[in-house]
């Protein structure tokens, strides 16, 4: 049987199955021939999960289509659904919220169920059939740590999903949760110019650390490398030094072409006297291994002004 006849978003229940003739010994049959892939307790996928991320999404549609009506995605599983960022979620826990305040929470392995929310302000930031309103998931999502606020705040800002305003009232009407008061603190430093999670975690380690740094920072006297002379951008540049920082993912450089680009790109600034250090993923994760590079290019910088 094809089984696509069955399945919504790729995913079917095991009452469905049967419904459509498919008994128990042929169900195990379309597993061991991998034809299909249980996701969890009576669910099942049409295909097998390109990754832990994606099999939260397979799950996600199950669970949706098992609480329609009654919960809608929350946390980090909403912004997935979203196409917001996340920064270093655990895919293997769903999240979702009540709709209505009836009907209690509830948490068991891989789901926990949040009850509806009941500030008198909620009704402000209306949800969607499937999620939360992108600055409740947000919010949520931030309880864990600033950053996990920050990544997915600045992606809704810069695609105007979300206002600074209704990220504040996200963080209202969450009340007195543990973990608030991160995400109050963090609602200042939200900011629409990071174009990536890296950049807006390299802009946080780099405060953390004691930096002043501009985002989208114009280097001058760099227009005549570029159409229409407006001049290089570096991700970031350090307040009052000729210290530049750039963010480094690995989706940066698709081609031997974007690497040649960027290598003229840096040595046409540098050859203007700027230093420029480059961070990775793994540079942010250990903050004294950024602030080595941080103070060791500063160093470069000052004696490279000193006059001879």
């Amino acid at each position: 049987m094809d089984l696509t006849l069955i399945a919504r978003d790729d995913v079917f229940p095991l009452s469905r199955a049967r419904a459509a003739g498919i008994d128990q010994a042929e169900l195990r049959a379309l597993l061991r021939a991998g034809r299909c892939h249980r996701l969890h307790h009576g669910w099942f996928s049409t295909r097998a999960p390109a990754d832990d991320e994606d099999h939260h999404r397979l799950r996600l549609a199950a669970l949706l289509q098992q609480y329609a009506g009654v919960a809608v995605a929350s946390d980090a599983s909403a912004l997935l659904l979203l196409g917001l960022p996340t920064y270093e979620p655990d895919w293997a826990v769903a999240h979702l919220m009540r709709t209505r305040p009836t009907g209690k929470a509830h948490a068991k392995p891989g789901l926990i169920v949040r009850p509806a929310l009941e500030h008198p302000d909620a009704h402000r930031l209306p949800g969607t059939s499937h999620t939360v309103h992108p600055a409740v998931a947000v919010a949520l999502a931030g309880l864990r740590h600033p950053c996990s606020f920050l990544v997915p705040a600045d992606a809704a800002l810069g695609r105007g999903l979300v206002s600074a305003d209704a990220l504040q009232l996200g963080a209202d009407v969450l009340g007195r949760r543990p973990g608030i008061s991160r995400v109050r603190a963090a609602l200042p430093l939200c900011d629409a110019r990071h174009e990536s999670a890296g950049e807006t975690v390299t802009a946080w380690v780099l405060r953390q650390l004691g930096y002043r740094a501009v985002p989208q920072y114009a280097v001058p006297d760099t227009g005549t490398w570029t159409p229409g002379g407006l001049g290089y951008r570096a991700d970031f540049g350090i307040v009052g030094t000729r210290v530049l920082v750039e963010f480094d993912g690995r989706l940066k450089y698709r081609s031997e072409k974007d690497l040649w680009d960027e290598k003229q790109r840096e040595d046409r600034i540098r050859s203007l006297g700027w230093e420029v250090v480059r961070l990775t993923w793994g540079d942010l994760r250990h903050p004294e291994r950024v602030r080595a590079l941080v103070d060791a290019a500063l160093q470069r910088a000052h004696r490279a002004r000193r006059p001879a």
